[in-house]
């Protein structure tokens, strides 16, 4: 293994920590910061420290907000209030925000049950989405969860709990991905395919 000077060898050690970041990847990271000037390294060297300093999650939905009060689009007068979109992390929140199709507010389980790896009701935030029901004039609850196993009981699960509010709940259309084939589709994709169509 080369040596590198202590302040090199420990930002590689920093950035081998990321995910999916192997040593030769972090070199390079190393070797093109080391290239830029002064200035650029006092901002990225900044904009981490802001990262935790001015980052903080949402007390309604969960996602990431810009100091400690509501995100923004909690804070979006124009959002519909009366809908919530429940998924499972943040990364599904933007995911169904890029698409521009759902104006309503969001709520972040934090992941899905699966009492195998210990992830119980308890750990996820299933309690504070009652919560948000019981104060506010919500009508529906869109439930947009990965359909895998863990999936599917986490609906299952939260379609019982959610029963006694007597709201609309719905779940996002499932079926066949655009450009795929139907000779390569598995039947329960197929099934759901069928009764998810719509009127042309």
């Amino acid at each position: 293994m080369p040596y590198y000077p202590s302040p090199i060898e420990k930002l590689i050690e920093s950035f081998t920590r990321l995910p999916g970041i192997g040593r030769k990847t972090a070199e390079r990271f190393v070797f093109y910061l080391l290239k830029q000037p002064k200035q650029e390294l006092q901002n990225f060297s900044q904009n981490i420290f802001n990262l935790q300093a001015n980052t903080s999650l949402c007390p309604d939905c969960f996602n990431f907000s810009e100091g400690n009060g509501l995100c923004s689009i909690c804070r979006d007068p124009k959002r519909n209030k009366n809908q919530i979109c429940v998924v499972e992390k943040i990364h599904d929140l933007n995911m169904l925000e890029s698409t521009r199709e759902f104006n309503g507010l969001y709520h972040i389980l934090g992941g899905k049950l699966d009492p195998i790896e210990g992830i119980v009701p308890e750990k996820l935030k299933i309690r504070q989405l009652e919560e948000r029901i019981e104060k506010n004039n919500i009508e529906e609850i869109i439930l947009a969860i990965n359909p895998d196993i863990q999936g599917e009981g986490t609906i299952l699960y939260l379609r019982k709990t959610l029963q006694p509010f007597n709201l609309k709940v719905t779940l996002l259309a499932r079926g066949l991905p655009m450009g795929s084939d139907i000779e390569y589709a598995d039947e329960a994709t197929l099934s759901r395919a069928l009764k998810g169509r719509t009127e042309l």
